[in-house]
């Protein structure tokens, strides 16, 4: 994909009010820094990935935004550090029309609140937790476009996604993109993984949630409202049908939804004391 530098003084223009606004960082400051954008790529179809994101390799620490409520923190040694954050994060937020509003570093903690023109937020996803081969730098681009098209199909826009590279992680990488915000983010539509002790019941699963990745038999990344589970066990099905609704009134005291659920016949039954256990239920819930 050939790529282009955009020059952060042709995106960026900053005011003396909003220079202080964001701690003193001006427009010279920010012309002092590149970012590498790909060039956009005309979709063959409506469903096809814009490929508009930014992109590139995060080896700093201090550079690697983590998402709240409305807003984008980090940590960082010395406020120089910060400084190249705000920086580099007002470059990629601007070319998505999202304005800085304010910044604030305090004991090596640093936090950047935005706006967007249509109220969505910034959420991030990190792959650390997928099995890939680590050691494949080609492995790794392959399953970050399987995790990047799914969002652009579902119009979760992608804004930027790193490659990582620093001793704290395995090589690996993350995605940036927006969401409509709800009350709590375990409500949001965001890319989530759901990785269970147990196998996955995708089969059940398929009408409730939009599969992105069979990550593994036990792990899946999907789009939407952040998953639940819990398995009942029982010496008989009687028993372990009055452990599922009982476990359902729980859910409904909890303000929490029941998804799917399944009771089946444990094809090794095992003994705990006295009892042998032949029955199970998986039960996947809303938090």
């Amino acid at each position: 994909m050939k790529k282009f530098m955009i020059l952060a003084a042709a995106i960026f223009c900053a005011s003396t009010a909003k220079a202080v606004e964001l701690g003193g960082i001006s427009a010279s400051d920010v012309s002092a820094y590149k970012i590498e954008v790909p060039a956009p790529i005309l979709p063959k179809n409506e469903t096809a990935p814009k490929c508009g994101h930014v992109s590139g390799e995060i080896t700093k620490l201090h550079l690697l935004a983590r998402t709240g409520k409305s807003l984008l923190y980090t940590s960082a040694k010395t406020e120089a550090d910060f400084r190249e954050f705000v920086v580099i994060w007002t470059q990629i937020l601007n070319k998505f029309a999202i304005t800085v509003t304010s910044t604030e570093y305090k004991s090596g903690f640093g936090t950047l609140t935005y706006a967007s023109p249509d109220g969505r937020v910034l959420r991030d996803f990190l792959a650390e937790k997928l099995h890939y081969d680590a050691r494949s730098s080609t492995e790794i681009a392959k399953l970050q476009h399987e995790l990047l098209e799914p969002l652009e199909q579902a119009g979760m826009t992608p804004v930027a996604s790193f490659t990582i590279k620093n001793d704290v992680f395995n090589p690996t990488f993350n995605i940036y993109y927006l969401t409509k915000p709800e009350e709590t983010q375990e409500r949001e539509t965001q890319l989530r993984q759901l990785m269970n002790g147990d196998d996955i019941d995708f089969d059940l699963l398929a009408s409730a949630i939009k599969l992105v990745k069979r990550d593994t038999s036990f792990s899946m990344v999907y789009i939407g409202r952040e998953l639940g589970f819990k398995t009942k066990v029982s010496a008989t099905e009687e028993g372990v049908t009055k452990k599922l609704e009982d476990f359902k009134k729980f859910l409904v005291e909890r303000k929490k939804e029941l998804v799917v659920s399944k009771i089946f016949k444990i094809e090794q039954p095992f003994t705990v004391g006295t009892t042998t256990y032949n029955y199970a239920a998986n039960i996947y819930f809303y938090q």
